[in-house]
């Protein structure tokens, strides 16, 4: 009798253990498979330029001080930096959405888009990118790399992080002082 008992557990184990196993082998079927988007360290960016329509923002690192060209007396928004290298340089993409050039202006990644060009610290262009804002999702974004058809969707929204106008990484500018002599109660 206790023998019957011990076997009859030990099949129910091997049948769980099997039903575990094979939930394991088809859910591995369905993952999304990432890969990084650039291959560079903060440390070793040199130059990022974003450009929109005629508007075009050019960061650029002196020593260890970064400047916005044409602005270099003004001083860059530490945290808008910050977020650039923490959330854009660690971007992965996810899933090839398309490769029909005709569908490029749906995402956001045409001639229209948001360009973004990141150099290394010797000047070379390391990546040239077209970044759409993903209009169903908006934790993610479109990428597409000038001179390739395919439109990838990445695992995080890097849209936002990335303008081409000087007053979304300029700090603001100082109060103006009063100089009408009144004081304020």
């Amino acid at each position: 009798m206790d023998i019957r008992r011990w076997r009859n557990l030990g099949i129910v184990l091997a049948a769980l253990a099997v039903l575990f196993l094979l939930t394991q082998v088809r859910e591995a079927g369905h993952s999304v498979r990432t890969a990084a988007v650039f291959d560079l360290e903060p440390d070793e960016v040199g130059r990022i330029v974003v450009s929109e329509g005629d508007q075009r923002a050019e960061l650029l690192r002196l020593d260890t001080l970064w400047v916005l060209a044409g602005h270099e007396t003004e001083q860059l928004r530490s945290w808008r930096l910050d977020a650039f290298f923490n959330s854009v340089l660690s971007v992965e993409r996810e899933s090839l959405i398309s490769e029909n050039p005709a569908k490029w202006s749906t995402y956001g990644v045409d001639s229209t888009g948001r360009q973004l060009q990141v150099y290394n610290r010797k000047g070379e262009l390391q990546n040239h990118l077209v970044v759409g804002r993903s209009t169903v999702n908006w934790q993610s974004s479109y990428l597409r790399a000038i001179g390739e058809d395919q439109v990838y969707q990445t695992r995080q929204g890097i849209y936002r992080f990335i303008a081409a106008g000087a007053d979304f990484w300029l700090e603001p500018p100082p109060p103006e002082p009063d100089t009408t002599g009144t004081v304020e109660q």
